[in-house]
């Protein structure tokens, strides 16, 4: 994934340890949840994005 002139391994969690996935997964939805409810909006969407990658990368792992 390149975004900008920042270039990021395809697969940047694939050395983070499934229960920190999951952990972090967690946190990130409920940061999401709690931003969608006081913003800011841009908070939110960045939550989202992540736990988009933690969910993608655990999908790859058949961890769900």
């Amino acid at each position: 994934m390149n975004v900008g002139n920042i270039s990021r391994p395809e697969r940047p969690h694939e050395t983070t340890p499934t229960p920190i996935l999951k952990g972090a997964l967690a946190r990130a939805s409920q940061d999401a949840q709690r931003y969608a409810q006081t913003g800011p909006k841009a908070h939110e969407d960045v939550c989202h994005l992540l736990a988009d990658e933690y969910l993608e990368e655990l999908g790859e792992r058949g961890e769900l």
